[in-house]
């Protein structure tokens, strides 16, 4: 009678270790990374549309361009990602608009906590890497 749970127990262990290892997670973080980044190749294929990085960030990922909510209760305005160029902070996303489509080698999106751990306090919204050419 007790061997029963036990063969239970072993047989739905051996069934979520095999689904565990197929899951494709090689798969899923380049996903995510190509969600959140930009290549050089991206935007020369719209470098003729395009005017500069703020264009080019709302014609391939817009959502980066979103507030992701308040900071708090006591300050309820919205929080949006700082930029960054060549790893020296440039300002809001406003500035994006003053770098020329031509100078653009690639854009990257991190996370909040990214961004916190990466440049300090003052990323709740993430942070935007320009890398130029």
């Amino acid at each position: 009678m007790r061997l029963l749970p036990i063969l239970s127990l072993v047989t739905l262990l051996l069934i979520s270790s095999v689904g565990c290892a197929s899951s494709g997670d090689g798969d899923r973080t380049r996903a995510t990374a190509g969600r959140d980044a930009i290549s050089l190749e991206m935007i020369e294929e719209i470098a003729a549309s395009v005017q500069d990085a703020y264009a080019v960030v709302d014609r391939l990922r817009p959502q980066w361009l979103r507030s992701r909510g308040s900071m708090s209760i006591r300050n309820p305005q919205p929080v949006y990602p700082v930029v960054y160029v060549d790893g020296q902070r440039y300002g809001d996303l406003d500035s994006l608009r003053t770098l020329g489509v031509q100078s653009l080698g690639s854009l990257q999106f991190i996370s909040a906590a990214a961004a916190t751990t990466r440049y300090g306090t003052g990323h709740a919204g993430g942070a935007i890497l320009v890398v130029t050419r």
